[in-house]
């Protein structure tokens, strides 16, 4: 049996190298990057540049170990022949390769003339051919040894307490640490990833009346913020005073904005539900937050503050809205949903979607609203169609902004025609995204007004879901997603949770809309037959402005009425046969013979010919209305 060694020459030691700077550079190299998001929000591509020294030497062991290869002689390469060669071109072949060796060195001559009469006696010799055609070596069978890519000084009695101490340190200490910094970790944390403290400062905050001034303010109170923005307190005293009064300034901007776009706090918010900040940390990332809605240019301290805070919002929106979903506040559960678009176009909830297109800002894109008429949910047609002069970009890419479109909304329940109570309803519905307006030929002519022609090839080819929406405000891509649910409006409730959906087919690469692609919502009936009127929202997480109300009618009935006389005619006996009898004996109704020629209709005259005890028996009836048994002879 082969035996086992350990490597003293040093020829497996890049296996040993990779595998102790893996296990060290790995884990660093995701830490490091993971800590500085900074460097991949500048890439367009959203990645950093490698700045880690470190890792060099892993990719230069890993390729010392691959390609680290023993001289294994080729014979064909040798010779340049094949093994069917005679002996003639043999030893030709043999003095052009001695001839070609004139310039080499003694040693370099002697190692090449050993692999020369190797390669020649493999090809001449039989048995030498024959070990090289079994073997693949021309000395035959060769003793195979397993080397251990570990240098033998870990494993000497010098070295035992080295190696012990190693393995105490990895197994009592280092293993424990990770997994007790990972369950910690984890038990501080809720199932949407936030704090358990944040969680429930937001829960006692988030009220059914909330409007968006109190929920950025609550918002701005997760504990999130404080590593990211408390980090910088713990300086001197004059570095406090003079981020105190940064804040302090960037405060009365924000006032001001907030007068000049009619921001107020909403008259109907109850005094118990407005929300206050209450540490220093969650009034700059108030600050923040609100400078991000109103595009504010910041100082490069603030703003490398801000990304920061922006990057840690999408996990405590979406703890937010799941709070008011809980509670089903539609009104809030909305405005909470809208919060992640607003943030991420910087626009306040309220203004305008025309502050989404290049050259516009945010008092600009109010006031073409109300002059243009660009209100409701055709606003962008509208505005388009009003030709404002002087943005023509905004224009360029208002006509290739998407827009959702919905149709064919219905209510269906598998294997049924109606809605029964309690049963299954799924809320089908066809979506896509298409541009406001047609696009058009060099002729003038729409697109869309011409009958496509389909190929195969088009049928065939999957819809276009994948992209990314312009948001240049926000750290990061954005794939478009909407929130699809069902709420009630007079009711203030939401009636099916949402579903995020990320797969609606975008336009054709030529302008037309592509093809519909049909989603569904699945929930549960009311228990009572009734006819129920609901809202079908369509919120997107990107976009301001580009939200989607279908209203719909839900009508739930009971289900019919099997009736039962099928049943009874099929239990009924016939009066001919032993059971007829017997129900006959127990006073039970029985089928009427058809031997006796008794049609269909006599089933329906039991009433009028059975006997009674007053009438005597009942007198059988022929065909034609005439007993079948009486003699006729005398009547004539």
């Amino acid at each position: 049996m082969p035996g086992i060694s350990y490597d003293e020459s040093g020829s497996l030691a890049s296996y040993f190298g990779v595998t102790c700077l893996g296990l060290i550079l790995i884990p660093a190299t995701f830490y490091t990057l993971r800590t500085e998001p900074t460097a991949r929000s500048s890439s367009p591509f959203g990645l950093g540049p490698l700045r880690l020294p470190g890792v060099q030497p892993l990719p230069c062991a890993a390729a010392s170990g691959a390609f680290h290869l023993r001289p294994i002689r080729d014979f064909g390469t040798v010779h340049q022949l094949n093994g069917e060669a005679d002996q003639k071109a043999l030893q030709e072949a043999l003095s052009e390769i001695i001839k070609l060796g004139v310039n080499e060195t003694m040693e370099m001559a002697e190692a090449k003339f050993v692999d020369i009469t190797k390669a020649y006696k493999s090809l001449t010799d039989e048995a030498t051919r024959e070990n090289l055609q079994k073997y693949g070596n021309p000395d035959g069978p060769q003793q195979r040894e397993d080397k251990i890519a570990i240098p033998k000084w870990v494993v000497e009695g010098n070295s035992q307490a080295l190696v012990l101490l190693a393995y105490g340190l990895v197994l009592g200490f280092g293993i424990p640490w990770l997994v007790g910094r990972w369950w910690f970790r984890q038990r501080s944390l809720t199932r949407d990833g936030v704090l358990n403290g944040t969680a429930e400062l937001f829960f006692h905050q988030l009220r059914e009346d909330t409007d968006f001034l109190s929920l950025v303010t609550i918002l701005s109170s997760a504990l999130e913020y404080v590593p990211i923005l408390g980090k910088k307190s713990k300086g001197g005293k004059k570095a406090r005073k003079e981020r105190q009064a940064k804040i302090e300034e960037l405060e009365k901007v924000l006032d001001e904005k907030r007068k000049e776009l009619g921001i107020e706090e909403d008259p109907t918010m109850s005094r118990d539900s407005r929300a206050s900040v209450t540490t220093a940390v969650g009034r700059r990332a108030r600050a923040l937050l609100w400078a991000q809605l109103f595009r504010l240019k910041l100082d490069p301290e603030l703003e490398e503050e801000q990304l920061e805070v922006l990057r840690a919002t999408p996990p405590l929106i979406h703890a937010l809205s799941n709070i008011a979903l809980a509670h089903n506040w539609l009104n809030c559960s909305l405005m909470c949903l809208r919060l992640q678009s607003a943030l991420a176009q910087g626009i306040p909830i309220g203004v305008s979607g025309l502050a989404q297109f290049p050259g516009i800002s945010l008092e600009e894109a109010q006031d073409m609203a109300i002059t243009t008429g660009a209100e409701g949910q055709r606003w962008l047609e509208k505005w388009l169609a009003a030709d404002v002069k002087g943005l023509d970009e905004a224009r360029k890419v208002a006509k290739t902004w998407p827009r959702l479109e919905i149709k064919d909304v219905e209510f269906r329940v598998e294997d049924e025609k109606i809605v029964p109570p309690g049963s299954i309803v799924s809320l089908n519905y066809k979506a896509r995204f298409a541009y406001p307006v047609p696009a058009t030929k060099a002729n003038g002519k729409a697109i869309a007004d011409e009958k496509p022609v389909v190929s195969k090839s088009s049928k065939s080819s999957k819809p276009i879901t994948a992209g990314y929406l312009h948001a240049p405000r926000w750290p990061g891509n954005r794939v478009p997603r909407y929130h699809v649910l069902l709420g009630d409006s007079k009711l203030n409730k939401v009636i099916v949770q949402p579903t995020r959906n990320s797969e609606i087919p975008l336009p054709n690469p030529d302008g037309t809309p592509g093809e519909f692609k049909e989603f569904k919502l699945q929930f549960q009936a009311p228990p009572q037959a009734n006819l129920y009127s609901f809202v079908a929202h369509f919120v997107s997480d990107s976009l301001v402005g580009a939200d989607v109300q279908k209203p719909v009618m839900l009508r739930v009935q009971d289900p019919p009425e099997v009736s039962d006389d099928s049943d009874d005619d099929i239990s009924e006996p016939e009066e001919d046969t032993l059971a007829g009898q017997m129900a006959m004996m127990r006073g039970e109704k029985v089928k009427p013979s058809a031997v006796h020629g008794y049609d269909d209709e006599s089933e329906y005259e039991t009433d009028t010919d059975t006997s009674s005890d007053e009438e005597g028996p009942a007198k059988p009836r022929s065909r034609g209305g005439r007993p079948i048994n009486v003699d006729t002879s005398d009547e004539e």
